[in-house]
């Protein structure tokens, strides 16, 4: 196999896998939904509920200095296929899912999200929108969003289709 051909394979091969970050939608979350849909909520707001946007995986994975691993790991996964190496192919691979996963992790109660009400925070009476009957909330005593159990900040993995 000439020079090209194995170029054209290495190629080949690598379009065929994809590294994916997020959550899969499964696992338990909070309220009886899974993380993903919880995942969704956040990232979206919910102005039924008075939730701001606040989405975490996006703008962690698109950080340049996030982004610059993950080229490298892409590169470096490319130049393992050319040699032949599928496994230090999908090893590189897997290094730039784990550099995804971990900017993500650390988005979480970051300053670049919108902080808790402060309702949230300390707890107070509310009013049922429908009934109009008052009710306690218990404060969360926190201003960091999106930490409460950890279970939703845990679920977030990447995985590597086609490995």
């Amino acid at each position: 196999m000439d020079g090209m051909d194995a170029l054209k394979k290495a190629v080949a091969e690598l379009r065929s896998m994809k590294v994916l970050v997020g959550i899969p939608d499964s696992g338990s979350g909070s309220g009886g939904i899974s993380n993903a849909e919880l995942a969704f909520l956040h990232s979206h707001g919910s102005p039924v509920n008075h939730m701001p946007a606040r989405p975490f995986l996006e703008p962690a994975i698109e950080d340049p200095k996030t982004m610059d691993r993950i080229a490298e790991c892409m590169r470096n996964a490319f130049e393992q296929a050319v040699a032949g190496n599928r496994a230090g192919a999908v090893e590189e691979l897997h290094k730039a899912g784990i550099y995804g996963e971990n900017a993500a992790k650390d988005y979480f109660g970051s300053a670049n999200l919108a902080p808790n009400a402060p309702i949230t925070v300390e707890g107070g009476w509310m009013r049922n929108r429908v009934s109009g009957k008052p009710f306690k909330v218990k404060g969360k005593g926190s201003s960091a969003p999106l930490i409460d159990t950890g279970n939703l900040r845990s679920s977030v993995t990447h995985i590597v289709e086609g490995e």
